[in-house]
């Protein structure tokens, strides 16, 4: 009896193991059939908005997707990717330090080096004694294991980060966040079969979606935060394209108490939600 329950112990050991492996997301293969649309998907994609920090934690912060991966494995991590004065990589969500860490002016005045002696704050304002992490630290702390979203912010080109993420062989483990259709088409061109992501904010832009070059596939549907009719969630389902969801800021989901908030996420899915944008996402994949 003992060693049938060491047997089972290890199996459930290593079935949940198994979503963490390095090179988990290896080829095109993998990644396309994590974002496959599916009519019959029973639990929505959670995307850790930031990685998902609560009050006492630093967003943007391996310390913290860490914390998120570790309970959630199948979980998006979402990261703010921001290009310093000598043209590295950090992540910070603001364009200025002031917020989330000890010192104060914008990212793109200071160099590498500089950022590397700062200390990020949490959420509810705490300084601590983490750093302020590179873009190549989280790639060297992924290693494929994790679906990466990558934020690239306005003033930083997402085809040099992406030159980064090559360099590491990481290509299948990311997504890229693009402000428009155009950033989006110019990324695609360069990776064609890299998962992208951009705003489809109204009727009139899905029209557009449905005869631009982008809706060939590999495509994230950033949708409003308004619950849209049920034939715009249709319409991008034809199309094979996910629709993302933000449940996060002033007035939202995410800003209400669970017990009264819980129908809502549903009803986002039901609706015809793909990915939850959250920044509570222990919290909101319990739900489902």
């Amino acid at each position: 009896m003992k060693t049938n329950i060491f047997l089972l112990l290890t199996l459930l050991t290593a079935s949940k193991g198994m979503a963490q492996l390095v090179n988990r997301f290896h080829d095109t293969k993998t990644v396309d059939a994590f974002f496959k649309y599916s009519s019959t998907r029973k639990h929505p994609l959670i995307l850790a908005h930031r990685g998902g920090p609560g009050s006492s934690d630093t967003e943007n912060s391996i310390t913290t997707f860490d914390k998120t991966a570790k309970v959630l494995p199948d979980a998006i991590i979402e990261m703010d990717v921001r290009m310093t004065r000598d043209s590295g990589f950090v992540l910070l969500h603001d364009a200025t330090l002031d917020r989330e860490s000890d010192a104060k002016g914008p990212v793109s005045e200071k160099t590498l080096a500089e950022l590397r002696k700062i200390k990020l704050k949490t959420l509810a304002g705490e300084l601590t004694n983490q750093s302020m992490p590179t873009f190549t630290d989280i790639l060297n702390w992924n290693k494929n294991r994790y679906m990466l979203a990558l934020d690239v912010k306005p003033g930083t080109d997402p085809l040099r980060v992406m030159k980064e993420v090559d360099k590491h062989k990481a290509v299948h483990s990311v997504f890229v966040i693009c402000y428009s259709f155009a950033e989006a088409q110019r990324v695609r061109d360069k990776y064609p079969t890299l998962w992208l992501a951009v705003g489809v904010n109204s009727m009139a832009d899905l029209d557009k979606l449905e005869n631009h070059p982008l809706a060939s596939g590999h495509l994230i549907a950033l949708t409003p935060q308004k619950l849209q009719p049920a034939t715009y969630y249709e319409r991008l389902h034809k199309l094979g394209i996910l629709a993302s969801v933000g449940t996060y800021g002033p007035g939202q989901l995410d800003e209400k108490p669970m017990a009264e908030a819980g129908a809502g996420y549903r009803d986002v899915v039901k609706q015809g939600g793909d990915i939850l944008t959250t920044d509570r996402p222990q919290e909101v994949a319990s739900l489902f």
